[in-house]
């Protein structure tokens, strides 16, 4: 009984699809406009756009500009999990701590060719000093691990090298 009803009275909403001819599907019928929908809208002028595109252009060439900057947490993290001893794994650490910021800076004119326009100078000189901070932060890894040689008995055979003037010992009282 129900069936019957909604078969003479048909829905708004509801879609036969079988008496709907193939061409009618680019013609809807008329139905109300989403909410927010607006008829009148007005094209935004062409020197506006121009304006909002510079903006974001200048926007992406910072936000390049700063990725390097966003690893030196990530690395300040990793130099103080990895600790100083001299294994395998804080040595590929502290390799691909130099290998990031040196593929970066021999590969920064590919990254900024991305973006239009030649006003990234700036940009470009906090993408090359970010990256230089990282090759610092791993220089420093590379100093506290004792791999650079930065004492004189690392360069002149006969120099002795630096003997430790006091040993600290935990929880256990030695003598002597």
């Amino acid at each position: 009984m129900v069936a019957k009803s909604e078969k003479s009275t048909g829905f708004r909403w509801k879609v036969d699809f079988n008496s709907r001819a193939k061409n009618s599907w680019h013609n809807p019928p008329n139905l109300a406009n989403p909410i927010g929908y607006c008829d009148d809208f007005e094209r935004m002028p062409d020197h506006e756009q121009e304006d909002n595109n510079a903006h974001l252009i200048v926007k992406r060439s910072w936000d390049i500009a700063l990725v390097p900057l966003k690893q030196v947490p990530m690395n300040l993290f990793l130099m103080w999990m990895i600790g100083n001893t001299l294994s395998l794994f804080p040595i590929i650490m502290t390799v691909m701590m130099f290998k990031s910021p040196i593929a970066s800076l021999f590969s920064y004119k590919t990254t900024f060719q991305k973006l239009e326009g030649s006003h990234h100078i700036l940009q470009k000189i906090v993408y090359i000093l970010s990256n230089f901070v990282l090759i610092g932060m791993a220089l420093y890894k590379c100093s506290a691990m004792g791999l650079l040689p930065t004492h004189p008995s690392d360069w002149i055979a006969f120099e002795l090298p630096k003997t430790r003037m006091e040993h600290a010992v935990g929880g256990i009282v030695l003598l002597s």
